[in-house]
């Protein structure tokens, strides 16, 4: 910031120079230059008398009458410019004017300025590309502090809180970025999955009516497609997780990663429905499983009551935000030995595999809502199958 302050005080200085260096010719011309000319005239004009008494033109008399009306006129001649400063008075306004043009330059670029866009402007050529998820997230809410009515802006930073797992932040961003934007439908479908996130892998009303108007706006919208799909089969609609599934699809390279995600899931809601249309019994879980025991710090319960909601998840770390698994239980049921698998996967063709090191969250909502969420906690490895009971403690408060 340094060289702008300094380029904007020359510019300051050059103004009062531009106003206070013709008043200063001005005057120069105005007492050297006509006093100057006044006299050599004057003395001109002695000499033509004295040529004209020698010729006889004029008589010594005449001559005197003549030389003392002369030097009259230079008197009033050399006093005039004082006279005509001294009733115009304009100089004196303008050097006042010079005074205080920096005080008014000043003010009127702290209320019409932008120092903080300046300067994150000059950051972010100087800085090139965030090297960490954390440096993009202090990025783009520094963007949205100095730019509060860019959408796209809100739009991005609830895209980086998904992926740092901050789901309940990421929906407030988006809600932030469809009041600028409008309705758009990645927008709503975004925001739709972050609810979904934040109220431990369940759709909620809202969640369902962003996903929905989605959909409503664009038909082919993958991610409300894909949640839609999940809830349905979650719900044991395996017709309908089937139709959502089944339109994903359509707008998929047939042999990428995620369609084959997408025709297993396909392909698993089918064998729940079985021949007769009845959901099958799951396959046993074996020992690709999280032994956990899942408590309470002293005194939580008592805050909240035996009805508010738990909701324990469990993540690859270094992979996409979206839970792999997840159980929901109530406050009532703590503290509990739980058992997770691919039972309880998000995605019909997810499995953990024995030897997985995963990540585990817990969190606690009274209201059943996860983006109402008081307290939590974390274990940031647990290994897949080890035999091993992790302890998971929910004694954190949300933030």
């Amino acid at each position: 910031m340094t060289d702008f302050w300094f380029a904007s005080i020359v510019l300051v200085v050059l103004g009062m120079v531009s106003i206070l260096w013709p008043l200063w010719r001005r005057h120069q011309h105005a007492t050297v230059d006509r006093t100057a000319l006044n006299v050599a005239l004057y003395e001109e004009r002695i000499r033509e008398l004295d040529a004209q008494v020698v010729a006889g033109e004029i008589s010594p008399d005449q001559r005197d009458a003549t030389l003392e009306e002369a030097s009259r006129l230079l008197l009033s001649d050399t006093d005039q410019p004082e006279r005509l400063q001294r009733r115009r008075g304009a100089p004196w306004v303008l050097v006042g004017a010079a005074g205080v043009l920096p005080a008014i330059v000043a003010v009127l670029y702290l209320a019409w300025g932008n120092p903080d866009g300046l300067a994150l402007s000059r950051d972010m050529a100087e800085g090139g590309e965030p090297a960490s998820l954390e440096e993009m997230i202090t990025r783009m809410e520094r963007i949205t502090q100095v730019q509060p009515e860019s959408g796209e802006a809100w739009y991005m930073l609830g895209r980086a809180y998904l992926s740092d797992q901050r789901p309940a932040e990421a929906a407030r961003a988006f809600d932030e970025s469809l009041e600028r934007l409008g309705d758009r439908p990645e927008v709503l479908a975004q925001l739709g999955q972050a609810r979904f996130f934040a109220s431990g892998n369940q759709l909620d009303s809202a969640a369902v009516a962003a996903l929905d108007k989605a959909l409503e706006l664009d038909p082919n919208e993958p991610t409300a497609l894909g949640l839609l799909g999940i809830a349905a089969f979650e719900s044991g609609d395996y017709p309908g997780a089937i139709s959502f599934w089944e339109r994903l699809l359509v707008g998929m390279a047939p042999q990428s990663a995620g369609a084959q995600a997408i025709q297993g899931g396909i392909a698993r809601a089918r064998e729940r429905m079985g021949d007769s249309g009845e959901p099958q019994v799951q396959e046993p879980v074996g020992n690709a499983v999280i032994r956990v025991r899942l408590e309470l710090a002293d005194g939580i319960a008592d805050e909240v009551g035996p009805e508010a909601v738990v909701f324990i998840f469990a993540r690859d770390a270094q992979g996409p935000p979206m839970p792999l698994i997840a159980r929901r239980l109530q406050v009532s049921d703590l503290p509990a030995d739980i058992v997770l698998s691919s039972s309880d996967a998000m995605l019909p063709d997810v499995k953990i595999t024995e030897g997985q090191t995963l990540q585990l969250n817990a969190r606690l909502s009274p209201t059943g809502d996860v983006m109402q969420g008081t307290h939590e906690g974390r274990i940031d490895q647990v290994t897949v199958g080890d035999g091993q009971q992790a302890t998971l403690v929910i004694d954190q408060a949300v933030p």
